[in-house]
């Protein structure tokens, strides 16, 4: 790759709906004991009832480490995404400051527009 090419506006929709389905997954995983705990109270059936709460128990940890790698990546991605557009603005700066010290002259200025 010889250069990046990031647009901000890309990024926020695509975080956006990660962030979205991330919210949707968490508010199943959250409704799912209720959920399972109604399903053996209808059934009425204890062994059910353990091997459900046994398979919450074994999965717990996984499930949060999906909310936790969700939640770190968009976070990530929005953080990187920064860092490269203040990058940009940094590198046009010294661009305009290195071409009017070339000039000899105060050399006009624009403003790198804000995303």
């Amino acid at each position: 790759m010889t250069r990046w090419h990031i647009e901000p506006a890309g990024v926020q929709e695509v975080l956006t709906k990660v962030g979205n389905v991330a919210s949707l997954l968490s508010s199943v995983v959250q409704a799912m004991p209720a959920n399972a705990e109604s399903a053996v109270t209808a059934g009425n059936s204890p062994i059910i009832g353990d091997a459900i709460a046994g398979f919450f128990e074994h999965h717990k940890p996984t499930l949060e480490s999906i909310g936790n790698r969700i939640n770190a990546s968009v976070g990530g991605a929005a953080a990187a995404t920064r860092w490269y557009l203040e990058g940009d603005e940094t590198m046009a700066a010294q661009q305009q400051s290195a071409a009017a010290s070339c000039t000899g002259a105060n050399a006009p200025t624009f403003q790198v527009p804000t995303p």
